[in-house]
């Protein structure tokens, strides 16, 4: 690399969910659960960043 670039970042994120979604359930017909739910989607989400050069992490 020449000197025109100080640094060279590489950038991810995610969304970690503080919630279970249902999709799918099977019950016998007549025998079916009441599954409880929050009902709330709470969630956070994580950045993270490494600089290639220095290896330095950054989240």
């Amino acid at each position: 690399m020449n000197d025109e670039i100080a640094h060279l970042l590489f950038e991810d994120e995610s969304m970690i969910r503080d919630y279970q979604a249902i999709q799918k359930t099977w019950f016998l017909r007549g025998k079916q659960r009441i599954i409880k739910t929050t009902g709330k989607h709470r969630g956070v989400k994580l950045l993270g960043t490494v600089d290639y050069g220095t290896g330095k992490l950054v989240w």
